[in-house]
C-alpha cells in the first residue's frame, strides 16, 4: 500500500489532495429488551468510555462482515446485520490526519455468550435511558435518536451526521 503520509498536507486545501487519513469503521447496535449493548474500551481511542462496538474494517473486508467480526472479538456475540442506522464522521480537530466514516449497523443475535473480548474492559447492556455517564457522545446520540426518532440532530430521513469534536472521546 505504501506510505499514505506523502499526500497529507500541513493545510487542507488544494483539491484532489490528500488531507488525512480516511478510516473506514463500523459500529453495532444491538438492542434486547428495550437495553443497548455497550462496550467499554480496553485501548486507546476512547479508552474508559462507553460506546457502541465496533472498529476499523481490514483492507478487502465489506462493513457487514467488519461488523461481524467486531462484535465477535468485543462481545464474544455471533450477530447479523439488518439494516443501516446511518453514517457518522468523526473529524478530530485535535487529531486532523484522522478522519472516521462509520458505518452504523442495526444487528440480531445469531448465538453466542456476552463477555468482554480482548479490545473491551467491559461489555454489558444498559436501558437506554439510563447509559453511563462516561458514554461517548456519538454513541449518546445515537441511543437518543433511537429513543425518540426524528428529534435528535440525526435527520429521520437519512441518519447521517459529522462531528467536529475537540477530542475523539469527547463527552457531553
Amino acid at each position: 500500500m505504501g506510505d499514505l503520509s506523502r499526500n497529507v498536507r500541513e493545510t487542507p486545501g488544494e483539491q484532489g489532495e490528500c488531507i488525512g487519513l480516511l478510516i473506514p469503521s463500523v459500529g453495532g447496535i444491538l438492542i434486547e429488551d428495550n437495553s443497548v449493548l455497550l462496550v467499554k474500551r480496553r485501548n486507546p481511542p476512547c479508552k474508559g468510555f462507553w460506546s457502541i462496538p465496533g472498529g476499523r474494517q481490514k483492507p478487502g473486508e465489506s462493513a457487514s462482515e467488519a461488523i461481524v467480526r467486531e462484535m465477535l472479538e468485543e462481545t464474544g456475540l455471533v450477530v447479523e446485520p439488518v439494516g443501516v442506522f446511518g453514517v457518522i464522521e468523526l473529524i478530530p480537530r485535535k487529531q486532523v490526519e484522522e478522519h472516521y466514516v462509520i458505518v452504523e449497523f442495526i444487528l440480531r443475535r445469531v448465538s453466542g455468550s456476552l463477555r468482554a473480548g480482548s479490545d473491551a474492559e467491559d461489555a454489558r447492556f444498559f436501558p437506554m435511558d439510563n447509559l453511563p455517564r462516561n458514554t461517548g457522545l456519538a454513541t449518546r446520540e445515537m441511543v437518543g435518536e433511537l429513543l425518540n426518532p426524528g428529534r435528535g440532530f440525526l435527520n429521520n430521513c437519512c441518519r447521517y451526521k459529522v462531528f467536529q469534536i475537540e477530542h475523539l472521546c469527547e463527552t457531553i
